[in-house]
């Protein structure tokens, strides 16, 4: 029988070369470990098969993600969720839906299922626009007052929340991702007109976040063309890029086609 055991020292290498075989659909949990988020708070399962191989894996923490194909290692992973406070269960469907088959007596009613989340990639050939397309920048630490209700109404508007931002936690949490160089904004004539950000990076890709566009600047052409130009940044020091999007926000998958990311994989979210 497999057996889950706590992430340690003594497993860790064994766990990110699980978590690299699909470096789409675990760039989060793949981040965490090799920039040691895990110490900034959560703890993780790892599960070992029959032949005592590494074959699942699961963090718990603001969210829950699991990455296992195993339906043992899904259950197993489950029987810890009682002692979970996580805001969200996220990461590829068959794992989050098998979670969820074991783990849902354990937690609070779903405020929303995002069942479909098309998982997209980019590399450079497919890119379809370059930085000479939009003048695009680093966000500065001088532009958090604005950056941050804009963020907060994106994520309002995907998962619910305050949408002013106004908490200390999510200033700071901006303010350490723009301090990261993370952070990438285009303006015309002085106004924000798109942003979105790196929010985790392994050896193999990087996952843009926080993709928004200001309703007034919508319909202008001003997202495909930004985000082209970041991308095209962003390729000098990330082989790939990944995202995910809900399936009914056809506006976004509309973009992300256009610039050249193609599907590969799928998320769901269950919100609680």
């Amino acid at each position: 029988m497999g057996r889950a055991e706590p992430l340690t020292p003594a497993n860790t290498d064994d766990a990110l070369a699980y978590l690299a075989r699909r470096p789409y659909d675990n760039v989060y949990v793949q981040w965490l470990l090799q920039s040691g988020g895990l110490a900034r708070g959560g703890y993780a399962l790892v599960w070992r098969d029959d032949a005592a191989a590494v074959a699942g894996f699961c963090f718990f923490g603001p969210q829950i993600v699991p990455c296992a194909d195993d339906a043992a290692a899904l259950e197993a992973f489950a029987a810890h969720a009682a002692g979970a406070s996580a805001r969200m269960i996220v990461g590829p469907r068959p794992a989050v839906e098998g979670f969820w088959s074991h783990a849902r007596a354990a937690l609070p009613a779903p405020s929303a299922i995002r069942t479909s989340q098309p998982v997209y990639a980019l590399e450079r050939p497919a890119l379809r626009y370059s930085r000479t397309d939009a003048g695009v920048g680093l966000a500065t630490a001088a532009e958090l007052d604005e950056i941050v209700p804009h963020s907060a109404r994106m994520i309002a508007g995907e998962i619910g929340g305050d949408p002013t931002g106004s908490s200390a936690a999510f200033r700071g949490r901006t303010a350490r991702i723009i301090e990261a160089r993370w952070w990438w904004r285009y303006r015309i004539d002085g106004e924000l007109a798109f942003m979105c950000n790196v929010g985790s990076a392994t050896p193999h890709t990087a996952q843009l976040q926080g993709v928004w566009t200001p309703p007034p600047m919508r319909g202008q052409g001003h997202a495909t063309r930004a985000l082209g130009a970041i991308c095209d940044y962003l390729l000098d020091e990330h082989p790939t890029l990944c995202l995910y999007v809900n399936d009914f926000n056809t506006a976004a998958v509309a973009l992300y086609e256009r610039v050249g990311f193609e599907r590969a994989g799928e998320f769901s979210t269950i919100i609680l």
